[in-house]
């Protein structure tokens, strides 16, 4: 064959994918990045969510720490004075365990390596938060655990809840949004065969998933200030210590010949307010979130976009409360948090 065919059969392959990619429903596709399990869900060829699963280590792939595990941890300073430890559960991750939360038959000292249950993710730079206080009777073989804890090593998982993957991709992900998990690392495919049915795994060397659904590109977007718009405006996020700001603006839009500067600008705010959900889920943006859009005068246009941000937000996994505009023009809207925004997790 010569090099032009082969070349001209590779872009036929190629665009073949690429068809395959934007028509589809809804794939969930899981692959690793920078030494972690990263999930994306694509719809229609455009990224709808992204959240981090877990790790890979030494140990090979590992989740999350999700609340029914238990891990030995390293005690690390015991303050007396504000009733706490500090202890670290993972490398270079720290954790709050109130003295309260321990057993009062355990004498807790620095350097000690004690059994934890997680109580609360760490987010928005607090620490995760620990107790020592636990019921080993609703632990599967509970009894051998407190045993076997004795000649465990610090970040051991004493116990590890099987489901833990399952339980954050079913709290992340409706499963009518997608029709396969797609996956390209065996050993995710056979930890998500145990608790998924509908799991394939992809095996085209020439065409990765990062190529074919360009992953690295939808992670690089996710964190970008600005996120442009089809009709030539943009937006632009800032993160502050008390919320989230988003700024609309018409950028390169340019109306059609002969609409009045109130339809105009409701084009854009339209477009935008229905980007603006996506990338709240898309970039896990939680709590308070103020949106400055274009300025408008009727009353008429403005429940209109209130509308908007009600219908788009609806399908969210998470749940938003569209408040009101102020005098000012600035839309107020809040959303759940449920676990650290995505440029925490990609940390």
């Amino acid at each position: 064959m010569s090099r032009s065919v082969f070349q001209n059969t590779e872009k036929e392959n190629a665009r073949d994918l690429e068809n395959l990619r934007i028509s589809e429903a809804g794939k969930l596709i899981i692959t690793c990045f920078d030494n972690k399990i990263i999930a994306f869900l694509s719809v229609s060829g455009k990224m709808k969510c992204i959240t981090v699963l877990g790790k890979i280590s030494d140990n090979g792939i590992e989740p999350e720490i999700s609340q029914d595990d238990v891990v030995i941890a390293f005690v690390k300073d015991v303050k007396q004075d504000i009733g706490a430890c500090f202890v670290e559960y993972a490398p270079s991750k720290d954790g709050y365990l109130p003295l309260s939360k321990i057993p009062k038959s355990v004498s807790v000292k620095q350097g000690d390596l004690i059994p934890v249950k997680l109580t609360s993710q760490a987010q928005k730079g607090k620490r995760a938060s620990f107790t020592a206080k636990i019921d080993y009777s609703k632990i599967e073989n509970g009894d051998e655990l407190i045993e076997k804890a004795k000649h465990l090593t610090r970040y051991s998982y004493l116990y590890k809840s099987r489901t833990s993957y399952a339980d954050k991709i079913n709290k992340v992900f409706k499963s009518d949004e997608y029709e396969e998990i797609v996956t390209d690392n065996e050993d995710v495919f056979n930890i998500f065969s145990d608790d998924f049915s509908n799991v394939r795994l992809y095996r085209e060397s020439a065409f990765g998933l990062d190529k074919l659904y360009s992953l690295k590109t939808a992670l690089d977007d996710a964190l970008n200030r600005i996120v442009w718009l089809k009709c030539g405006g943009f937006l632009v996020f800032d993160k502050t210590e008390a919320m989230t700001v988003i700024d609309v603006n018409s950028g390169k839009f340019t109306p059609s010949k002969g609409t009045d500067k109130e339809s105009a600008y409701m084009t854009v705010n339209t477009e935008a307010a229905s980007e603006i959900c996506t990338q709240l889920r898309l970039r896990n943006i939680s709590g308070i979130i103020i949106i400055d859009f274009i300025n408008l005068q009727s009353d008429e246009m403005k429940n209109a976009l209130l509308d908007v941000l009600r219908k788009e937000s609806a399908d969210d996994t998470e749940t938003v409360m569209v408040i009101d505009i102020t005098e000012l023009g600035l839309v107020e809207l809040t959303r759940k948090k449920e676990f650290p925004p995505l440029y925490e997790q990609l940390k």
